[in-house]
């Protein structure tokens, strides 16, 4: 009978071996599964040491893992580390050969350090390898344009195209290949498809040469991808030349840098994207300082007033210390309209002094009955009294130092010398069920800088039946207030600050 017990508990104990060993597998799979996935959203986010936690963690569950040492290499890439990222590479290559994503990488790697030509082997293969590997294609357009093969550059950048239309980085660095080739009107009509489909395309620096993002488009089988981020080139005009040596007889002339910059800050500030056009603009006057009324491109007269659009840049970004310098500027000059320098001028001084009113955080909805509202006004001109909602409330005079934390931005501008400000509190302040507005109004020495308001609205819930009474002393949480819209073209305010007056009246 022991016998036959200890055979059972032998045959149980074996039978279970293989059960165990797959359960065992299985929780594996979905743990290097799970790391994986975080490393790649960390990637994506920039955490270059959290990825490289995850991948490391994944490998040392599975060794053979080649997306585990693809996370690995990303990471390295991410933090600018060549060694490293090569290194890994290789090892995934080890275990997944055929892989393209890997030999694209490599060849990333490569050229966003410096050595375009010898990138071009690995990303041809890729490229060939995979012909829904969009990324590899605009990058063989890259590293061609980079050695002055601009029909090579243009037939790769136009075979990304056709795979997706939409890949700005394709039309942006098409542009600057069209550009060097002398092509004025496909240069200019290529870069202003890619600012409309990606206004916030960066260029590539030596320290900023990629992104990281998903593939463009999806292979046509799922053992084509490896399923984590892949390195994309950013586009650059400098990423497109000729070849050095004369000119062939009847060769267009290059399209000059300064004006190519100059007409994407243009696009950029049509479509209210104020940032992006400064950035264009100083890039502009890094490759041409003065302006021009009319300047000479490609037989064309054009017009180049950069420092006119930096005025009207800075204007609109709330800088009005940058604003003021380039209207010096551009009024020294002579070659912009004396009228549109008058009227910026005016636009900016009036914007430049008008109050500030910020609001302490107000929760959008409450179960209380009564609230506190509390908050400053900062302007140029003393505050005589501040109402809420038609109720006078409590002032003190702010501190200098007050205003630079609750309002940097002045400090930014340089609209902080000379002015004054008060903070206001309205206790008690009892609020009907249902929605509630709040309007913020201050009153100055100089009625005609009346009229500037803030409003908040709060929504006050029924009590839930069975429950008791809020305290009415107690503080909501705190959420921000909404603000009035902007005006289109305008920047959004910040929240609580009063957009320039005749907004939200």
């Amino acid at each position: 009978m022991r016998g036959s017990r200890a055979f059972l508990v032998r045959g149980l104990a074996a039978a279970l071996v293989p059960v165990l060993a797959a359960a065992t597998l299985r929780a594996e799979e979905r743990s290097t599964r799970q790391l994986l996935q975080e490393g790649g959203l960390a990637i994506e986010e920039g955490n270059w040491r959290v990825a490289d936690s995850r991948f490391r963690e994944a490998a040392e569950i599975d060794p053979r893992l080649a997306q585990a040492h693809y996370g690995i290499a990303l990471a390295a890439l991410g933090s600018l580390d060549r060694r490293g990222a090569e290194k890994a590479l290789r090892t995934a290559l080890t275990f997944a050969p055929n892989q393209p994503e890997l030999r694209y990488t490599l060849g990333v790697v490569t050229y966003a350090f410096g050595d375009p030509r010898a990138a071009e082997l690995d990303l041809k293969a890729a490229a060939d390898a995979d012909r829904r590997l969009l990324e590899a294609r605009y990058a063989v357009g890259m590293a061609a344009g980079q050695r002055g093969d601009l029909a090579a550059a243009e037939a790769a950048l136009r075979e990304a195209l056709k795979l997706d239309p939409q890949f700005a980085p394709a039309h942006f660095m098409l542009g600057a290949v069209l550009a060097r080739a002398g092509n004025l009107d496909g240069s200019l009509q290529e870069l202003s498809r890619g600012i409309a489909r990606s206004p916030s395309v960066h260029e590539g620096r030596q320290e900023e040469a990629f992104d990281f993002a998903p593939r463009a488009i999806p292979p046509s089988a799922a053992s084509g991808t490896l399923g984590l981020p892949v390195p994309i080139l950013r586009p650059s005009l400098q990423a497109a030349r000729r070849r050095p040596g004369p000119a062939a007889p009847g060769t267009a002339s290059e399209i000059p840098d300064w004006f190519l910059y100059y007409q994407m800050a243009l696009q950029l500030e049509d479509s209210g994207q104020w940032a992006g056009s400064v950035d264009m603009l100083q890039k502009a006057l890094q490759s041409k300082e003065r302006s021009e009324g009319l300047a000479v491109v490609a037989n064309r007269l054009v017009d180049y007033s950069p420092h006119l659009h930096l005025a009207s840049a800075y204007h609109h970004l709330d800088n009005f210390r940058e604003a003021f310098l380039h209207l010096g500027i551009a009024k020294n000059e002579g070659n912009a309209s004396p009228d549109g320098l008058r009227a910026l001028n005016v636009l900016v001084q009036k914007d430049r002094l008008r109050p500030r009113i910020a609001l302490d955080p107000l929760p959008d909805r409450t179960g209380n009955e009564a609230i506190t509202v509390r908050g400053l006004v900062v302007a140029d001109d003393p505050v005589l009294r501040v109402e809420v909602s038609g109720r006078e409330s409590q002032l003190r005079p702010l501190q200098a130092s007050e205003i630079g934390d609750r309002m940097p931005e002045l400090a930014r501008s340089g609209s902080k010398d000379g002015v004054t400000g008060v903070a206001f509190e309205v206790k008690g302040y009892r609020l009907a069920e249902g929605s509630n507005l709040l309007t913020i109004r201050p009153f100055f020495r100089n009625p005609a800088r009346d009229g500037d308001v803030l409003e908040a609205r709060i929504v006050r819930m029924p009590p839930k039946p069975g429950t008791k009474p809020q305290d009415k002393s107690s503080s909501p949480p705190p959420v921000a207030p909404k603000s009035p819209a902007p005006k289109p073209g305008e920047p959004p305010s910040q929240p609580g600050t009063l957009p320039p007056p005749g907004d939200g009246r």
